[in-house]
């Protein structure tokens, strides 16, 4: 048992442009003010919490290292202080869409980047290429991925996608020796650790699944899935609660923008609100870390 929980969260689908706005039709892509990210980083940095958020560069069709507006050009400026703050950015990958032609710079029709993953007829090779060119992009707009939180959940990912990243951790690629990818959700186990799911020598690619499913409204930006007791009631209950309570080395969770940005989310005030409740009730029991923090120090050094 953890003498504290080491607690973060993952925030999806993190871009200039959203759907599911209120008021408009729900799979309308419509922009999300630089503003809105600039809000929820300082509310992160301001909270002393932390968490690890998706940068998309070829998200709804905009390629952010050629902004095509003034909008797209101050978000991708924004994207580039994630630096200054608690917060990893991770690939979720290049488009969170279609696959991406490199080559050209272009956006492929005949795949998507979902069925890709879980295709066990692509190489490790075909893999390695296609994260490491959208580690490059990333770079150009000032972003350095510490791991990868895939579109869509996974649980039966092709392995070579472990195999690939465990090679670019090694080539050094990514900042830490420990790579963190967010890939399933598991609602209802009471403890979780890092799962290492490649590993030579001191290098590891670790499977972080959240522990509770996305009440700030979710992906559907919807007031159906809004709810912080789902989370933690006022008791001390709840699936979050449970994980803390039953002294898990991590607790993980997570978010999609289109619930949770503070411009057209309608769960950004119950993501405040859990926040406030669960730093009440659990603040002494509980440690903030980026997933790349938790994966390094109870993934590989195994001390907890």
């Amino acid at each position: 048992m953890a003498e504290k929980t080491r607690i973060s969260f993952f925030v999806d689908d993190v871009g200039a442009y959203t759907t599911g706005v209120p008021g408009k039709p729900r799979d309308e892509v419509c922009p999300v003010d630089a503003s809105a990210l600039k809000d929820f980083l300082d509310y992160v940095k301001d909270k002393q919490i932390a968490c690890a958020i998706s940068v998309i560069p070829g998200w709804a069709g905009a390629l952010l290292t050629k902004p095509k507006n003034d909008h797209e050009q101050r978000f991708a400026e924004v994207l580039a202080t994630i630096k200054d703050y608690p917060v990893d950015a991770h690939m979720e990958i290049m488009t969170h869409g279609a696959l991406f032609d490199f080559s050209t710079m272009t956006f492929r029709s005949d795949r998507n980047e979902m069925e890709w993953l879980d295709d066990h007829n692509v190489s490790v090779q075909e893999y390695r290429d296609y994260f490491l060119n959208t580690i490059k992009v990333g770079r150009e707009l000032g972003v350095c991925y510490s791991g990868l939180s895939t579109p869509g959940t996974h649980p039966d990912m092709n392995p070579n996608v472990w195999t690939a990243l465990l090679d670019l951790a090694e080539a050094g690629e990514f900042p830490n020796y420990a790579v963190p990818v967010f890939a399933t959700i598991e609602e209802g186990p009471e403890t979780f650790s890092p799962r290492a799911m490649a590993k030579r020598d001191k290098f590891a690619v670790y499977d972080m699944p959240s522990g509770v499913w996305d009440h700030f409204a979710s992906w559907r930006n919807s007031p159906d899935w809004m709810s912080v007791d789902h989370y933690l009631n006022p008791e001390g209950n709840g699936h979050l609660a449970a994980i803390i309570k039953a002294g898990s080395p991590m607790a993980l969770f997570h978010a999609h923008w289109q619930g949770l940005n503070p411009q057209t989310g309608l769960g950004w005030k119950t993501f405040q609100d859990m926040i406030d409740r669960l730093i009440k009730i659990y603040g002494d029991r509980i440690i903030w870390q980026r997933p790349s923090e938790i994966a390094q120090q109870i993934g590989n050094d195994g001390k907890e």
